[in-house]
């Protein structure tokens, strides 16, 4: 993986002006040795990959294309439209590798799903690593918890940013996102901007959606904050119990070094 110095792009863009430059084949290698069984469809091309999204509609050229299955439609469906417009690789299960446009290499493994947030992380370089991360959860309080820690820092001359429902602001620059947590792609390119920007500190919302569609994979938070637990989102969760499951997964030690209850 390479990079190369640059400036910082726009305000409110949600990607890295000069993102890392990664070889089809050397993710394809640390796939395999640091995630999951992966193989290559077109092994003759070597594509140059330098973002990655979950959407056909937001693809610019140089990405990766991440075709996962979905409960009415694959986004293989898509690949097509993603290929147009300038998606160099897939990344896909095995039902989706076939339906690839020709000529147009595939990463595929078993559950694209799973390596989705570690896979991004490492296409901008890791910059939740260079962040030092706060993940506040909660059925109530969290846009005001992360937004009273934003305000905090930035009164004590610390460059901030923050993520959550009413949307991601960075060094006091709004950026327009839509999801309380952004999905894993989307989220590790906010953070290479953060980065680029001189963010030191980000403090985010973490839904239990987040937790268990795997949004946030790829993060390890510095301090995870348990707020409160309530009767919510019982559309998506059978049960109170696995919400707090859900939730409850924020404070292992593979996604938090240390954890703040309120009680």
């Amino acid at each position: 993986m390479t990079s190369t110095p640059g400036t910082p792009g726009t305000p409110g863009d949600t990607r890295p002006a000069d993102p890392p430059r990664t070889p089809l084949s050397e993710l394809t290698a640390w796939v395999r040795r640091e995630l999951a069984p992966a193989h290559r469809t077109a092994p003759s091309t070597d594509p140059t990959l330098t973002g990655i999204t979950l959407s056909s509609q937001r693809v610019r050229p140089g990405d990766l294309y991440a075709a996962l299955p979905g409960a009415r439609a694959h986004g293989v469906d898509y690949a097509a439209a993603a290929v147009g417009a300038g998606a160099v690789a897939v990344l896909t299960d095995p039902a989706g590798a076939d339906r690839v446009p020709p000529g147009v290499p595939a990463l595929v493994v078993d559950d694209p799903r799973r390596v989705l947030g570690r896979v991004s992380a490492h296409l901008y370089g890791h910059p939740a690593e260079r962040l030092t991360m706060i993940g506040v959860t909660g059925t109530q309080g969290k846009t005001t918890t992360t937004r009273l820690l934003e305000g905090g820092l930035a009164g004590a001359g610390v460059r901030s940013a923050v993520i959550g429902t009413v949307g991601t602001r960075i060094a006091g620059v709004d950026v327009r996102t839509a999801l309380t947590t952004p999905e894993a792609p989307d989220l590790h390119g906010l953070f290479a901007v953060m980065v680029e920007r001189g963010v030191e500190v980000c403090a985010m919302e973490v839904s239990s959606h987040a937790l268990v569609l795997g949004r946030v994979d790829g993060v390890v938070f510095d301090v995870a904050v348990f707020l409160n637990l309530g009767r919510d989102h019982l559309d998506f969760h059978d049960t109170v119990e696995e919400y707090f499951q859900a939730k409850a997964a924020l404070f292992g030690p593979d996604r938090a070094r240390r954890a703040l209850v309120n009680r």
